[in-house]
């Protein structure tokens, strides 16, 4: 029974003192990290675990709804489910798997970069698109149809599916 206790003990203070070590100085703020780089406890990538997202619209940078038939937004419209290891799936508004890999937010929070990965795990594609809002109840992030133009773009919006 005293080795229980004494290992119980051992792994605590191990647990405080990796807990102390994580904290920073300026903010006295815990932050334990996933396997998803920058994705951290108290971080806006949290809102996005453990909901399946569904994409409700697609707004033009003068705010116009631009339809989900529309080729330039058509490939975004859909469900996500953002996993907190990491990994993701996407699927088609039907329900059909048609994307999944990893995702992570960048440390500042203001990009989400998302791998597409086949079913063997090869890389497919890296996109990394702005973060426009970032709440428990909403998810927008931001596409630019030509790379060079930052002036016409695509919020494309996101809100928890609503439980069946």
């Amino acid at each position: 029974m005293k080795k229980i206790t004494l290992i119980a003990g051992i792994i605590v203070s191990a647990f405080s003192l990796s807990a102390v070590a994580a904290t920073t100085a300026q903010s006295g703020t815990v932050k334990f990290t996933t396997q998803a780089e920058g994705v951290q406890a108290g971080n806006t990538a949290d809102y996005l675990i453990g909901k399946t997202w569904v994409t409700t619209q697609a707004l033009d940078q003068n705010g116009k709804a631009i339809p989900a038939t529309d080729e330039s937004v058509a490939g975004f419209f859909g469900l996500a489910d953002y996993e907190k290891d990491g990994t993701v799936k996407m699927y088609t508004p039907e329900g059909k798997l048609k994307l999944q890999g990893d995702w992570s937010f960048s440390k500042d929070g203001k990009t989400r970069s998302l791998t597409g990965k086949n079913d063997k795990g090869e890389v497919l594609f890296t996109r990394v698109v702005e973060n426009v809002k970032v709440t428990p109840d909403e998810y927008i992030y931001r596409v630019y149809p030509k790379a060079d133009d930052k002036t016409h773009y695509a919020d494309i919006v996101h809100k928890p599916k609503a439980a069946e």
